[in-house]
C-alpha cells in the first residue's frame, strides 16, 4: 500500500511539474511566435510602405510633368465647351498615356469643378459615387486626395490632384490611378509569405495565430483593408521555431519523467534501506539475545562476543573483549587439538568440530563450533569468526544413555521374548477371524450337497440313470471345492508357502471357473509379472471379489458383466497396485456393495469380500474400493516380487 501511494505522489509531482514546463514553454512559443509576426509585419509594412511611396512619387511626377508644367493643359480647362476639352485632352494626352502605363498608371480620369466626369482613358464607367465624393472633397478644399476603391477581384490606389491656374483658380480635378495588386505582387515576389487583400470590421476580426493581419488602410463604413497571410504553419521560421519548443517540451518531458522515476528510486531505496537496516539492526539485537559468536584478530584476541555468549562463559564484555581465546580452554582438550584447529585457520579454511570450554566460575560447557576467516573492505585477512551451538546438554544426555544402556540391553531381551508370544497372539487373532469366515463359506457346499441327498431320497421311486449323475455329479463338485477350501485353509499360516505369484495362471483359472454366460474375465498385464504374496491368498482375494461381482450379477438378474483385472505399477516405487473393475451400471449396486464393506458389522463377517480384506491384511497389503456410477474398482496394493 505504501508502495502504491509513493507512486501515485510522485506521479502526481511528474503531472503538476510537466503541466508547468509545458505552460512555461508555451509562454516562451508564444512570446517567440509574437516576435516573428512583429518582424514580418515590420519587414511587411516597410516594404509595402516603400511601394506605396513609389506610388506616391510616380502620381507625383506625372502631376507636376504632365500637368502644373502644362500650360496648354491650363489653356484647354479654361474653355467653356466640355467636348471640346474632352477631344483635346485625349488627343493631347493620350500618347503620354502608353508612357504612362510603363510607369504602373492604371487609368486617368478627369472631371470638371461642378463634379462632372470629362474623360478616362480605360474608357469605362467611372462615373460612380466613390470617384464623385474624392472629386467633391479635392473641389472643395483645392487639396489633393488619397483613397482606395476596394473591389473583389481589383482594387484601385486612387491620387485625385486639384488642376489650378496661375491665379490659383480651380480649373478641374484629375484622378491617378493605380491597382493595389501591383503591390501584393513585389510583396509576394521579395517576401517567404503569401499575401492577399482582407476587408473586415476591426472589431469582428478573430485573432488567429495562423494567420497574418496588417492594417494598411482606413475605408468606408469603418471598414479596414488589410494585408493577410495564411501560410504562417509552413514558414520556415516558425517551423522551426514549432520544432525548437516541441524539442523542448518532449525534453522536458522526458527529463521530469526520469526525474520522477530516479527520485522515486530513490525514495524507494530509501525507504529499502531504512527497512534493511532495521531489520539488519533487528537481526543485530537477536544475534547478540540468542547466538554464540566470537570473533578474534590473526593473533587469537578476543575482538567481538554477543550478550549470550557472556552469559554463557560468565564474562561482561569489558573483562573478555582483548584477551586471548585461550582464556576459555579446558584443561581436557589437549595441545595437539589446539594445534591442528590453528593450523587449518592459518591455510584459510573452515574449521567445524565440538570444543569443551570453562567459563568464568570453573564451570564446563560444550559447544559445537564453525570457525571461518574474517576479511575487511579490501579483502585483507585480519582474523577469524565462529558461530557457535550450546550442546552442554546434548553431551550430558549422551553420558547419561551411556550409563543406561546396559540395563536397556537387558530389559530389551526380556522384551524380545514377550513380544513374540504377543506376535504369535495377533497371529492367532487374524487367523481366528479368517478360519472363521471360512467356515461361514463352508456352510454353503455343505448345505448343497445335504440338499442334493434330499433329492435322492425323493428320486428312490423313479430311478432315472440321468438324474443320479446329475446329482452325483453335483456333490463331487461341492465336496472338491469343499476339499480345496480344506487344503488352503490348511496352508494359511505355513512358512513354506511360496511368496511369488503369478498372477495370468490364477486369473485363467478362475476364468475358466465362473460361470461364462454371466461374467467375462478379461486382462492387460506383463504375463510374467509376479507378486510379493502367498499363492493361495491371491487367488482366494481375486476370487472372492469376482463372485461377490457375481453374486450381485444373480441376485438383480443382470446381463453380462465385464471384469477388467489389471496392473498398476507406481514409478520409481516397489509396490504395485492390483486393480479390479466391473462395468456395472445399476443404483442398487451402491447400497448391496456398501453393505458387504461394512466390516464392524458381524453379520457381513461371512462375506467374500470380507474375507478377501483379511486375506489382503494377513499379506500386509491394502484393500480400498471406490464405487462409482458407471463401474466399480477394488485396488489391492502389493510389494513387487519380481518381473522376469
Amino acid at each position: 500500500m505504501e508502495n502504491k501511494n509513493l507512486i501515485f505522489r510522485y506521479f502526481v509531482y511528474f503531472l503538476l511539474s510537466l503541466g508547468t514546463a509545458v505552460l512555461v514553454i508555451n509562454w516562451f512559443k508564444n512570446s517567440s511566435f509574437e516576435a516573428i509576426l512583429n518582424e514580418y509585419k515590420q519587414e511587411t509594412l516597410t516594404k509595402y510602405n516603400r511601394y506605396y511611396e513609389e506610388l506616391i512619387k510616380t502620381s507625383d511626377f506625372i502631376y507636376f510633368n504632365g500637368f502644373i508644367k502644362n500650360k496648354k493643359l491650363i489653356s484647354i480647362f479654361q474653355k467653356n465647351d466640355e467636348n471640346k476639352i474632352k477631344d483635346e485632352l485625349y488627343f493631347e494626352f493620350e500618347p503620354e498615356f502608353s508612357y504612362y502605363k510603363t510607369l504602373g498608371i492604371y487609368d486617368i480620369s478627369f472631371y470638371s469643378v461642378q463634379n462632372r466626369p470629362i474623360l478616362n482613358f480605360q474608357d469605362i464607367n467611372f462615373d460612380d459615387n466613390f470617384n464623385l465624393k474624392i472629386t467633391q472633397k479635392v473641389v472643395a478644399s483645392k487639396k489633393e486626395f488619397v483613397d482606395i476603391k476596394y473591389g473583389e477581384k481589383n482594387s484601385i490606389i486612387l491620387f485625385s490632384k486639384p488642376i489650378i491656374d496661375e491665379k490659383l483658380n480651380l480649373l478641374a480635378v484629375v484622378n491617378f490611378e493605380f491597382n493595389f495588386n501591383q503591390i501584393l505582387n513585389k510583396l509576394n515576389s521579395n517576401s517567404e509569405l503569401i499575401f492577399e487583400k482582407f476587408v473586415s470590421n476591426s472589431s469582428d476580426i478573430e485573432q488567429n495565430k495562423l494567420f497574418l493581419l496588417i492594417p494598411i488602410f482606413e475605408l468606408e463604413d469603418k471598414k479596414t483593408l488589410y494585408l493577410k497571410s495564411n501560410l504562417l504553419e509552413k514558414n520556415r521560421k516558425i517551423e522551426k521555431s514549432n520544432d525548437f519548443y516541441n524539442f523542448l517540451t518532449i525534453f522536458f518531458g522526458l527529463s521530469f519523467a526520469l526525474i520522477a522515476f530516479l527520485l522515486y528510486k530513490t525514495k524507494v531505496q530509501k525507504f529499502r534501506n531504512k527497512l534493511l537496516k532495521n531489520s539488519y539492526d533487528d537481526l543485530l539485537s537477536q544475534v547478540d539475545k540468542y547466538v554464540l559468536k566470537l570473533d578474534t584478530d590473526l593473533d587469537g584476541k578476543i575482538t567481538f562476543v554477543t550478550k549470550y555468549f557472556c552469559e554463557m562463559s560468565g564474562y561482561s564484555k569489558d573483562e573478555i573483549l582483548g584477551k586471548n581465546v585461550n582464556i576459555l580452554r579446558h584443561p581436557d582438550m589437549s595441545q595437539n587439538f589446539y594445534k591442528t584447529l590453528w593450523q587449518e585457520l592459518r591455510a584459510k579454511k573452515i574449521w567445524q568440530g565440538e570444543v569443551k570450554n570453562i567459563d568464568k566460575f570453573g564451570n564446563t560447557y560444550w559447544v559445537k563450533t564453525s570457525l571461518f576467516p574474517k576479511y575487511n573492505e579490501k579483502n585483507k585477512h585480519i582474523g577469524y569468526a565462529s558461530i557457535r551451538t550450546d550442546i552442554t546438554a546434548t553431551k550430558q544426555l549422551e553420558k547419561t544413555n551411556r550409563l543406561l544402556k546396559d540395563d536397556l540391553s537387558n530389559r530389551l531381551n526380556d522384551l524380545k521374548i514377550k513380544d513374540e508370544t504377543a506376535l504369535n497372539s495377533l497371529k492367532v487373532a487374524l487367523m481366528s477371524k479368517i478360519l472363521d469366515s471360512f467356515s461361514h463359506q463352508w456352510k454353503t457346499p455343505i448345505s448343497k450337497i445335504y440338499f442334493e441327498l434330499l433329492k435322492l431320497e425323493n428320486i428312490k421311486k423313479d430311478l432315472g440313470i440321468s438324474k443320479i449323475e446329475d446329482v452325483k455329479n453335483s456333490i463331487e463338485n461341492e465336496l472338491r471345492d469343499l476339499s480345496d477350501m480344506l487344503n488352503e485353509t490348511k496352508t494359511l499360516f505355513s512358512l513354506r508357502q511360496n511368496m511369488s505369484s503369478n498372477l495370468l495362471d490364477i486369473v485363467k483359472k478362475i476364468s475358466n471357473k465362473v460361470d461364462n454366460s454371466l461374467i467375462e474375465i478379461r486382462y492387460d498385464f506383463d504375463e510374467n509379472i509376479k507378486l510379493n504374496i502367498v499363492h493361495n491368498d491371491l487367488k482366494n482375494i481375486i476370487f472372492n471379489i469376482v463372485y461377490t461381482i457375481l453374486d450381485f450379477v444373480k441376485s438383480y438378474s443382470l446381463k453380462k458383466v465385464i471384469v477388467n483385472i489389471s496392473i498398476q505399477i507406481e514409478d520409481n516405487s516397489d509396490e504395485i497396485v492390483l486393480k479390479i473393475e466391473d462395468n456395472i451400471k445399476d443404483k442398487r449396486k451402491k447400497e448391496f456393495v456398501e453393505q458387504l464393506l461394512n466390516f464392524e458389522d458381524e453379520n457381513k463377517f461371512d462375506s467374500k469380500i470380507y474375507l478377501a480384506k483379511l486375506l489382503a491384511d494377513k499379506n500386509q497389503a491394502i484393500f480400498l474400493c471406490n464405487i462409482l456410477e458407471d463401474s466399480t474398482s477394488y485396488y489391492i496394493k502389493f510389494k513387487k516380487a519380481k518381473v522376469l
